[in-house]
Parts: structure tokens; C-alpha cells; sequence
């Protein structure tokens, strides 16, 4: 696979795979968003993701640009990674637990062209925007479309290779500044076809498995090897907002799991 990139194996997958579902929410009423819970299918995440593909391309957004997303684990944090690599796009992903400095060093340090944010998270990033020498606009996940603002610069011309950034992922900083640490897309699909090949207890058989990954997207684990591992296989990552010690066995028997991931 040394020639796809991650809009390719997303493609893929949303032709071979279009009934079988993609991305799963548990139920969970005490969360802020989809507290009913949800299930995407690879066919309707394939339309979601060219309908923001299609947004962003009016507003002149493509290879070269960047985005930093506030998105927690909310599955339009996926749907706006694909869109976005499709295009050529980086995404640099923000914990939501940084204090407002550490946000602020991330957004100066990496320069993203927008910050894409949900709107129960606009007063954090506000906050951190203060501390900031770089100005970058904000815009609201739940109303993207309608407040998109065109790109301040041009994007590069031609198309995205696997040698193109796809991700900037800070590191924990403890020892001293996070590090951000430029992922190319070859870099994502071979990550994700090694865990995929990888075999043993948690092997990945093809339209078979229900992955539970309740790490965070900002993190290589959920966001990376797991996502595009299932993405290669047809098979479906159940992503909760955060590992809950009394709710977890819960969500797995609720949403059927048949793997389940977690760092000790």
C-alpha cells in the first residue's frame, strides 16, 4: 500500500464496505452530544465527508493548509480528519484537557490555518486564542457550513502523496514543551496495516469485528492504528467520549464489542 494515501483507503473502504457500519457512539445520557448514542455506516460517512469536502473546497481550503480541531472523541472529529487528508490538508488535533497556555504554545507552534471547534469548547479556545501570537479563526463544528471563512492564503497545487503531513500529534510535554510530531500519510496506512495484519487475541477478521477504543482521537491508538485498521478491514470502531470505569463492560455488551482497547 506504499501508494495510497488516506482519502484512498477511506474510498476504498466506502465501496467495499458501504452497509457495514464505520463508527459507533454508545448510549450515554450523561454526555453532552449524542447522548442517545449513534451508529454511521461506511456509505453514510463516505456522503458526510464529500459534503465537507465540498465546503471546504469553496472556501478555497487544500494541499498545504492546516487545521486545528477542539473536537473531543465526537465522530465529526473523524468525519473532518478524512475529509481534511482527502484534500491534503494536516490536522492537528488539541487535547481538550490542555490549560489555555499549553493550547496557546500548540496553535503558535504548529500555525494551523483555522481551528475547528465544538461549540461547548469555544470559550477554552477563545481563552487560549488571548495568549497567542498567531491569529487563526475559529469555527464552530455545529454551524461549519454556514461560517467557513475563505483561506487566507492559497492552497499548494496538485494532489496529496503519502509523503504529505496528515497529522501533527503533540506529545504529553513531560519533559518540557509537547513535541509535535509530523505524521505523513504513508506513515498513518502502514501504522494501521501493521495493527490490522497484526493477529493474535485481537486479530482483525475482515466485516467481522466491533472494536471498543475508549482512548482518545487525539492520540495515535483510537485516532490512527485502530481507525484505519478497521477502516482496512470493514469493520467497525465503537468510540465512546472517555474510558468510564463504571459504565465500560456496559458499553460493551450494549454495542456488541468483540475487541477491546486500552493502555494499562
Amino acid at each position: 500500500m506504499d501508494g495510497d494515501t488516506i482519502g484512498d483507503v477511506f474510498a476504498k473502504a466506502v465501496a467495499a464496505h458501504g452497509d457495514r457500519p464505520f463508527l459507533t457512539v454508545p448510549r450515554n445520557e450523561a454526555r453532552a452530544y449524542l447522548p442517545a448514542g449513534v451508529e454511521i455506516t461506511y456509505a453514510e460517512a463516505g456522503r458526510r465527508v464529500q459534503e465537507l469536502i465540498a465546503a471546504y473546497e469553496a472556501r478555497g481550503f487544500g494541499l498545504g493548509h492546516r487545521v486545528a480541531t477542539l473536537l473531543e472523541n465526537h465522530p465529526d472529529f473523524v468525519l473532518h480528519k478524512l475529509a481534511l487528508n482527502t484534500l491534503g490538508i494536516c490536522c492537528v488535533p488539541i487535547n481538550p484537557d490542555y490549560r489555555a497556555a499549553e493550547t496557546a504554545y500548540l496553535i503558535d507552534h504548529s500555525e494551523p490555518d483555522l481551528v475547528l471547534v465544538l461549540a461547548a469548547r469555544e470559550g477554552q479556545i477563545r481563552e487560549a486564542l488571548g495568549l497567542c501570537t498567531h491569529a487563526a479563526p475559529v469555527v464552530i463544528c455545529e454551524n461549519f457550513a454556514a461560517t467557513l471563512p475563505p483561506a487566507a492564503r492559497r492552497a499548494d497545487g496538485g494532489a496529496p502523496t503519502p509523503d504529505t503531513p496528515s497529522s501533527i500529534l503533540y506529545t504529553s510535554g513531560t519533559t518540557g514543551r509537547p513535541k509535535g510530531c509530523v505524521l505523513s500519510h504513508g506513515y498513518e496506512v502502514a501504522s494501521g496495516e501493521r495493527y490490522a495484519d497484526m493477529g493474535g487475541i485481537a486479530t482483525l477478521r475482515p466485516r467481522e469485528e466491533r472494536v471498543y477504543n475508549p482512548l482518545p482521537l487525539y492520540h495515535v491508538n483510537s485516532g490512527i492504528l485502530s481507525l484505519i485498521g478497521v477502516m482496512l478491514t470493514g469493520n467497525c470502531q465503537i468510540q465512546p467520549d472517555r474510558f468510564h470505569p463504571q459504565r465500560w463492560w456496559r458499553e460493551v455488551a450494549q454495542t456488541r464489542a468483540t475487541i477491546v482497547h486500552y493502555l494499562g
